[in-house]
């Protein structure tokens, strides 16, 4: 690898000088851009503040919680620059949630958005730990808030004054650089431990995988405590690519966005481009019937001639519909973080649209592996594995589907605190179980055929983990037992929602109704479990709350050791209840 630190990487970046780094709207409607310089020196000021007045040590803490934009990434590089280990925090989190995990880390900086600031000062806990509260979206100063908050730009101020009385340690490629959560935010928090090789084989590699070069415009729309954009993100800075940070998740600002700064690039989720790709086809149905017959006519011929052309018939046909919906500055866009439906990755590539899927997980920070612009793609597979990554199929079957093993310089330092559960999935070799289940072609191609975790993927990404909502269903006297599954969204979608199935505790009903004089009766069962499931719901981030449930009434099939055998249900059998 040629640069192995994000110390280096910041040095590094200085020589694409006054090139915008970053861009985002302000209230205004004009976009605030930062250059490489910018990025540079406001990241070594805040290395300079947290080292010199703030007194952190190489392997303290800091951490992020704060909306994209470009001073999300300008204050991880200063966290980094200096040896602090960086705790990025998902911007969705409730203050119960963000408590649990600052406790956990027990950071004393916390960098912060005026908004989520406001959601957590009147935890008591939260305030006695933290020392300070730095506002990274405001410029004035805000004494009313109280001593323990400072804005960033006053951070700036004071370490530009200090920058050259510092000396700062060397970071080490070995060095922990984040601490990512996955898990655990309404019980015992699994945090992933990211080094400096992790983020570098990242930003080496993937840069040779994508073609991402510095006339490249990305717009950032993932969360960046997410490590799919962070990692991307890094990359734009290694070869001088310009980011955008979308101003909205509405489709319109959205396209705004592309169209304004003329993005070539666009990196999400599957549940983006479902909607792009809907969006588009909507489009096509509400034009007169005799036109919408030609278009469709067009479609159907333009997948046939693919096929022979390698997607130039698309290219040609359909321009104008791309230009229509604001996407002709696009040379091609990347999905990962969740299962691609494959029909919209053949519809992007009817549209003219060239669409690559990958793979990858938190613990192999994260990208595993991509299709290729310049080799065959096959959305059906997540691609070939990225340089500087081994992979290979664990205990096979007949057809050659076994758990997917990663190994490279992208694999997990470890899980924070918790020996034995990275003894679990990382082996004294150095392999990774994934815990997902797979195969790989003759060609060398990855294929995804299911989970052996419980783990459920949203349609926007999101990793649940249904042990979390079960145990607050069950926390009712009226529930016997609980369990949460993921039903696909859509037939052809392979991203899940949540649902549930709850097993009532009747006797408890039967007490409970003699003791108040209450006839117990289904619909009371069912009003009673009602309630109490909205209840869970309303106090769950949006991605995790619960669209539907069912009463069983008999109990779970157990193994011997008491745990549901989860295997025997299923979404899809959820919707044929």
């Amino acid at each position: 690898m040629g640069i192995s630190t994000i110390q280096g990487l910041l040095d590094y970046v200085g020589i694409f000088g006054a090139k915008t780094a970053g861009q985002i709207k302000d209230n205004s409607g004009e976009y605030k851009k930062y250059s490489f310089d910018d990025y540079q020196k406001n990241a070594k000021y805040i290395a300079a503040y947290l080292d010199k007045v703030k007194h952190l040590k190489k392997g303290d803490m800091a951490a992020i919680y704060c909306e994209n934009r470009p001073e999300w990434m300008i204050t991880y590089l200063g966290i980094v620059y200096c040896g602090v280990w960086a705790v990025p925090l998902d911007a969705k989190l409730t203050d119960l949630e963000v408590k649990i995990l600052m406790l956990n880390c027990k950071a004393k900086v916390i960098f912060i958005s005026k908004s989520l600031y406001d959601n957590i000062y009147d935890e008591p806990e939260l305030m006695k730990q933290i020392n300070e509260f730095i506002l990274i979206d405001e410029d004035k100063p805000l004494k009313r808030l109280g001593k323990k908050v400072k804005t960033l730009a006053e951070v700036l101020e004071e370490g530009m004054k200090c920058l050259s009385r510092v000396r700062f340690p060397v970071v080490r490629e070995n060095d922990i650089a984040s601490l990512i959560y996955t898990s655990g935010t309404t019980g015992n928090p699994k945090g992933v431990l990211l080094s400096n090789k992790n983020f570098a084989h990242q930003f080496n590699y993937l840069a040779k995988a994508i073609p991402i070069g510095q006339t490249d415009t990305i717009l950032s729309l993932l969360p960046l405590h997410h490590t799919f954009e962070f990692s991307v993100e890094l990359t734009c800075l290694f070869v001088g690519a310009t980011i955008t940070y979308a101003d909205s998740f509405k489709p319109n600002r959205m396209l705004a966005n592309i169209q304004e700064t003329q993005v070539t690039i666009m990196i999400g989720v599957p549940l983006i481009f479902e909607k792009i790709y809907d969006g588009i086809m909507r489009q096509v149905k509400n034009l007169p019937i005799g036109i919408k017959q030609i278009i469709m006519g067009l479609y159907y011929l333009t997948a046939a001639l693919n096929k022979i052309t390698n997607n130039q018939t698309a290219k040609t046909t359909f321009g104008f519909l791309r230009k229509k919906a604001g996407l002709s500055s696009l040379l091609f866009v990347v999905s990962g973080a969740a299962p691609l439906n494959y029909k919209v990755a053949k519809g992007f590539e009817t549209l003219g649209i060239t669409l690559i899927n990958g793979y990858g997980l938190t613990e192999a920070s994260p990208v595993v592996a991509v299709n290729r612009l310049d080799r065959k793609i096959k959305n059906e597979s997540v691609g070939i594995p990225i340089d500087g990554v081994e992979v290979k199929i664990d205990c096979s079957d007949s057809e050659g589907v076994g758990e997917i093993l990663v190994k490279g310089a992208n694999v997990m330092m470890g899980y924070y605190k918790n020996n034995s559960a990275t003894r679990e999935i990382l082996n004294k070799d150095g392999w990774l179980y994934t815990g997902d289940i797979g195969k790989m072609d003759s060609e060398g191609y990855l294929y995804i055929t299911g989970r052996k975790k419980n783990i459920i993927v949203t349609p926007g990404g999101k990793n649940v983990y249904p042990e979390e909502i079960e145990e607050k269903i069950s926390e009712s006297p009226f529930v016997l037992e609980s369990l949460i599954i993921g039903v696909p969204e859509s037939e052809h979608s392979k991203g899940e929602n949540i649902y549930a199935y709850i097993v009532p505790n009747y006797e408890y009903f039967d007490t409970h109704g003699n003791m108040n004089s209450i006839k117990i009766t289904t619909e009371f069962v069912e009003e009673t479990i009602a309630k109490h499931v909205k209840e869970v719901s309303s106090s769950l981030p949006d991605y995790k709350k619960i669209r539907g449930w069912r009463i069983r009434t008999e109990e779970f099939q157990k193994t011997s050791t008491k745990k549901i055998k989860r295997y025997l249900f299923s979404g899809r059998d959820f919707l044929n209840y």
